[in-house]
């Protein structure tokens, strides 16, 4: 069952049990049954919007939903089996349930959502909801290319919509936002903004996220707009951007199971009885464990290891092959991970391979238990699906700055981000740590009889300075401006785990990292765009399936991305 939030499914039990009960005379001429648009509930429709929102982007069932999960295979984030197109990747079919999620679903939704908000002089509701919308469009802009919109929505009147080119849906989605930024503003000085599940009816995190959603596609069509250095400038200088990690724009995840799993997804999959689903790829785990000469502090956050010995026979594919014919075999230290592409069968190691750790999913911080997943393990589910943070507004403003000249300093703002990234991992539900606690009340900086973590496994402040350091040092060293930005985005893709959707952006638009691994076999084309759902094209009479070589209107970059 799709993942869904248990507070938002007792409201509409409630609410369905109470118009019910109020609608039992026999001689109604009006179905109770029936309940038109206008009965609807804006808040627990709005609430609707959200979570399809969420689904759409990040659900995993078994790794067949979601953008995210075909994203993130193809920027090495989460292990990819055999070709980049093909049954157990990227498949029109496969992909059926994005669509389905956002048109019928979630932009659907806000279409039925808009007259309440007018009628009942709502205009926060319909501001949060545009701004989702907006970043929908552009997301299926980013990741399909040509899509629907100026023609979508129409029922009957038009059953095949055309699709419309990015750079129109961009030009709207831009109005979008800023017909959203007045909404809520109005709401805020009405004081009738909607609590809702991302800033609790905070108007000014709204505004922040949405000029922040306006950053990123300034950045993400730089190499095509001219103006957009400008209009980077201007946003900036508002300084009305996400800037702290407590302005975050992140869907949060419970630990709760029942009456509905709300659970983050990837925790559900990866930490049931059978053990880990997913295989952890070895490019990314090694970034952190040993590509700097030492280990990343973010390290035992990301991963987890289930147990101490080292894969041999079976659950070492790669054991009689020459070192040449893989990227990395075995990383050591007991991490199980697969090469990008590797496909020679799955043993039964689900109690054995690292998995996902405490960020973001709300797995287990690898403090050496070296115990198998269960349920129970960590946070049990409570994580996030990092969106938009502080950390990924400043890398994005440290590329502009690099690139286009724009406002601000581009190795502090590189400082800054890996920063924001450190402490938003390192606190990211430091409860859940299984570790020993020590008193320390002798401590000037620690209050009397407080209980702190002791372990030297933890990262110091000293360990986050000292790898800062490192990347300052190295930046400076980069005597091209392209070995900068290689450095910009190589430290952003690190920073962007649990999001293969802006890596994915990323390495489109920049071709960084540039030492990402190779395929191990025999890959395809690398997508420079999703396929069509089979449900789009099948049912659509104005569109024919497109080739994944297919660029979106934002990417110039060469064909031989790997």
């Amino acid at each position: 069952m799709k993942t869904i939030n248990i507070k938002l499914i007792g409201i509409l039990s409630l609410f369905f049990l109470l118009y019910s009960c109020e609608s039992t005379e026999l001689d109604l001429q009006i179905d109770p049954s029936e309940l038109s648009p206008q009965d609807a509930d804006p808040n627990l429709l709005l609430n609707n919007v959200q979570l399809d929102f969420a689904s759409a982007l990040n659900f995993n069932e078994d790794n067949e939903d979601g953008i995210n999960v075909r994203a993130s295979e193809f920027v090495r984030m989460q292990h990819l089996f055999g070709a980049y197109t093909g049954p157990f990747s990227l498949s029109p079919a496969g992909i059926n349930s994005i669509w389905t999620d956002i048109y019928s679903e979630t932009l659907q939704d806000i279409r039925t959502l808009e007259p309440l908000t007018i009628s009942r002089n709502l205009p926060g509701h319909i501001g949060v909801a545009k701004l989702l919308e907006a970043y929908l469009m552009v997301t299926l802009v980013d990741i399909f290319g040509k899509v629907p919109y100026s023609e979508a929505f129409q029922g009957g009147d038009n059953p095949n919509p055309k699709t419309d080119n990015g750079d129109v849906v961009y030009d709207l989605a831009i109005k979008t936002i800023d017909r959203a930024i007045l909404d809520i503003l109005a709401s805020k000085a009405a004081n009738n903004m909607p609590k809702d599940l991302f800033y609790d009816g905070d108007a000014d995190k709204w505004i922040q996220f949405a000029n922040t959603l306006k950053l990123k596609m300034y950045v993400q069509t730089r190499l095509v707009d001219g103006s957009v250095k400008d209009k980077i400038n201007a946003l900036i200088s508002e300084g009305k951007l996400i800037n702290s990690t407590t302005d975050d724009f992140e869907f949060k995840y419970s630990s709760e199971i029942t009456p509905s799993d709300s659970r983050h997804p990837y925790f559900a999959l990866n930490y049931d009885a059978d053990g880990a689903d997913d295989y952890l790829n070895s490019y990314y785990v090694n970034l952190l464990k040993a590509d700097k000469g030492f280990e990343d502090p973010r390290l035992r956050y990301y991963f987890y290891r289930q147990t101490d010995t080292e894969p041999t026979g079976d659950d070492l594919p790669c054991e009689d092959k020459p070192a040449s014919a893989v990227n990395f075999c075995y990383l050591g230290d007991s991490y199980w991970t697969r090469d990008h592409g590797n496909n020679e069968g799955v043993p039964p190691d689900g109690r054995n391979r690292s998995t996902y750790g405490l960020y973001p999913i709300g797995g287990a911080y690898d403090a050496d238990n070296f115990e198998p997943v269960n349920q129970d393990k960590g946070a049990k589910g409570a994580g996030i699906f990092p969106i938009l943070l502080s950390s990924y507004s400043k890398f994005l403003q440290a590329e502009a700055a690099l690139m286009l000249n724009t406002n601000g300093d581009p190795k502090t703002l590189l400082e800054s981000a890996i920063q924001d990234s450190m402490d938003k991992v390192t606190t990211f539900q430091t409860s859940s740590i299984n570790l020993s606690r020590v008193l320390i009340p002798d401590d000037p900086d620690t209050p009397e009889n407080e209980l702190v973590l002791a372990s030297s496994l933890l990262p110091t402040k000293t360990d986050i300075q000292n790898y800062i350091d490192f990347v300052l040092d190295s930046y400076d060293a980069a005597t091209t401006q392209n070995d900068k930005l290689n450095i910009i985005m190589k430290e952003y893709y690190i920073a962007l785990w649990g999001n293969g959707i802006e890596a994915y952006n990323n390495y489109r638009r920049t071709s960084m990292p540039l030492d990402i691994s190779d395929h191990v076999s025999t890959p395809g084309s690398f997508p420079r765009s999703f396929l069509y759902p089979a449900n789009f094209v099948n049912l659509n009479s104005s569109v024919s399936q497109k080739n994944v070589t297919e660029k979106v209107f934002w990417d110039t970059n060469p064909d031989n991305l790997k």
